[in-house]
């Protein structure tokens, strides 16, 4: 038997998840990974953030959603 076989695991964000005013989402991302280096781009260009601090880092991975 072989379980989700063709149907592989997408992941998705939203800065509001962890409390930013921010309509930016990450969708159909094939990894969690993924989502972490869209979103490094994204807090240097939108928030003007040099780097993620290691406390929203863990909050963000704790928010990302596997569909």
């Amino acid at each position: 038997m072989v379980f989700g076989f063709g149907k592989k695991k997408k992941y998705e964000f939203s800065c509001s998840s962890v409390g930013m005013n921010c309509g930016f989402e990450v969708k159909n991302a094939s990894s969690e990974q993924e989502v972490l280096e869209i979103l490094k781009v994204h807090a240097k260009t939108a928030h003007g953030m040099k780097e993620i601090p290691s406390d929203v880092a863990e909050k963000i991975k704790q928010n990302i959603k596997k569909v």
